[in-house]
């Protein structure tokens, strides 16, 4: 006898609702319910009137699809570019294009090894301020801590706790430019000011990396957690 839907949901931290619709998807679908699907829109399709207008007037006048477009459209047809670029391929009327974007492949980057870098970040929830360190390779918290105030000394109490309780420590640490990691402030000989967290690191060997204002997805590993 299997486990109830309440079971299983309880093993896999999700909702009985969404239990029941995976179970009627896979009555209707069977094993097809949980193939990877082609990313993007299913093709729709095209007709066969128009494609054969759209070829007869590539043969006879040589036009791209731009060209082609424009004559159409002042013929009173309504279909885009990229569709009559897609009859002129799927007719083998045009030259592969290695320039052409096709569909962009997203690359997963992390460091080789390890315990290199860490990321780190605060965040809030419940009147509460917590930040964690995060090893940006195998993705393991280090450490983390909720407090009151997400102030510096916070900072390098949950640092050095991630250090002693793992017994390594990173060659680099990514952060945003928070106050709590980053002094964004001059001395008197127009050079930027080091942060309390960036001398400890600098008497530690330990470079301090940031992100770049508005730009979450360089820490992306940290703003997820």
């Amino acid at each position: 006898m299997g486990r109830s839907a309440t079971q299983i949901a309880q093993i896999q931290k999700t909702s009985r609702q969404h239990v029941y619709r995976l179970a009627n998807k896979y009555k209707t679908e069977k094993e097809q319910a949980y193939e990877t699907k082609k990313a993007g829109r299913p093709k729709q399709p095209i007709n066969s009137i128009f494609v054969q207008k759209v070829v007869q007037i590539r043969n006879e006048d040589d036009y791209g699809s731009e060209k082609i477009h424009f004559v159409l459209k002042n013929e009173g047809f309504a279909v885009s570019q990229r569709q009559i670029q897609r009859i002129l391929d799927e007719k083998n009327l045009t030259e592969p294009c290695e320039k052409r974007r096709g569909q962009r492949s997203y690359v997963r980057y992390q460091w080789p090894i390890s315990n290199y870098m860490w990321h780190t970040d605060w965040t809030e929830s419940e009147n509460k301020q917590y930040i964690a360190f995060i090893d940006d390779r195998s993705r393991r918290m280090m450490a983390a801590g909720a407090f009151s105030n997400a102030n510096k000394k916070n900072t390098l109490f949950v640092f050095y706790q991630a250090m002693l309780m793992n017994e390594v420590s990173p060659v680099i640490v990514l952060s945003d430019k928070g106050v709590q990691f980053f002094a964004n402030i001059k001395n008197k000989q127009g050079e930027r000011a080091l942060s309390e967290f960036e001398r400890e690191l600098n008497a530690i060997s330990i470079e301090l990396w940031t992100s770049r204002r508005n730009h979450p997805q360089t820490n992306g590993k940290m703003e997820k957690w």
